[in-house]
């Protein structure tokens, strides 16, 4: 027995070797890789700690492509307003936790460039953001955190309006790498600035779906009806949903969508869709000091149900040019494509 313990010891003493030795070999095969050689991708897979997983290196073995298939990008959805203090980043922190307890892989982008704070409202303190993705100084999913309730937050995204600063190789480079988020992501959340400056019209012009928070207050129904004129002005088709936040009941939420409708369908010849009502509730205002979400700490309230149907609806619109099976046609325009062409990075879509 003696004799044999001491042979398989040795026995193991040498496998061990042999797998240093070879990992030597593995680690300067990889050293030498093409460029263009993938070796790791963005997932929402298990883990790293952030929720996000890179895929195992490829170690120098021959990547056979698959075979071509069709692509189904993320749907965006822009979450903008007329005015500040209407309720809009909490709204969008809290549908990203609602649409991600539905089993949706969600990603927020904060795109709100003189105000950034969905980070605040998950309790959140980035080191990198947006602007270091452009800059190059971390990949994207460096920058990407993993926020309360299982979505991805990409903080501060004042970056995104340098990317015509940029040489075109930096600016593609960037661009396959938000190219390849939209492949792994269900939804995408733009949290967009006040107002209807070219930057947060820009930013929502090129959203799937645009989700005009006001409350009822004439100023906010005002200037929210001033943010849906001006979307039309620059994308007629655009898809506008009118959700009306702080309402003491449904029915005053209905009226107030009711207001702007009528106008709308008088002066701009359109009418509006409903996307719902959000309830004054004390419970959303405890989560905000608590740096919360709302829907995770009172899952029970009514503001957290309206938001949970709001979710539902936003998650199930039917949008055709998302649709990936009516023929072999090219997959549709994502959403970071449009917002380069509206900004006049790119010319065409290749």
């Amino acid at each position: 027995m003696t004799d044999q313990a001491a042979q398989l010891r040795g026995l193991m003493e040498r496998v061990r070797s042999v797998g240093a030795g070879s990992d030597v070999g593995m680690k300067s095969a990889v050293a030498v890789l093409p460029p263009s050689t993938p070796t790791g991708v963005v997932s929402y897979g298990p883990a790293n700690g952030s929720g996000l997983s890179v895929a195992a290196p490829t170690h120098g073995r021959v990547i056979r492509p698959p075979a071509p298939r069709r692509v189904k990008l993320a749907r965006a959805i822009a979450v903008s307003s007329g005015k500040g203090g209407v309720g809009k980043s909490n709204l969008a922190v809290n549908l990203a936790v609602a649409m991600s307890g539905m089993g949706l892989k969600v990603c927020l982008l904060d795109a709100d460039l003189g105000m950034a704070n969905a980070d605040v409202l998950c309790n959140l303190s980035p080191r990198l953001t947006l602007e270091h993705v452009v800059s190059g100084k971390c990949r994207l999913i460096d920058a990407m955190l993993l926020a309360p309730g299982g979505f991805r937050l990409i903080p501060g995204a004042s970056g995104v309006t340098r990317l015509a600063d940029l040489n075109s190789l930096h600016r593609q480079a960037l661009l396959d790498q938000l190219a390849a988020l939209e492949r792994v992501a269900d939804v995408i959340l733009i949290d967009t600035g006040a107002g209807i400056s070219a930057n947060v019209v820009g930013f929502a012009a090129a959203a799937h779906t645009i989700v005009v928070t006001t409350t009822p207050e004439p100023t906010a129904i005002t200037d929210g009806y001033g943010m849906i004129k001006s979307l039309w002005s620059q994308v007629s088709e655009a898809h506008v949903q009118v959700v009306v936040n702080m309402v003491g009941d449904e029915a005053e939420g209905e009226a107030v969508f009711a207001r702007i409708d009528r106008v709308s369908r008088t002066f701009l010849k359109k009418p509006l869709m409903y996307g719902g009502s959000i309830p004054t509730d004390p419970s959303v205002a405890a989560a905000v000091r608590q740096r919360l979400p709302f829907v995770l700490h009172a899952p029970d309230s009514a503001a957290t149900r309206a938001v949970r149907r709001l979710a539902g609806k936003l998650a199930g619109v039917d949008d055709p040019s998302l649709d990936m099976d009516d023929g072999d046609h090219e997959p549709p325009c994502g959403f970071f494509t449009r917002l380069a062409l509206w900004l006049g990075i790119l010319e065409t879509v290749e």
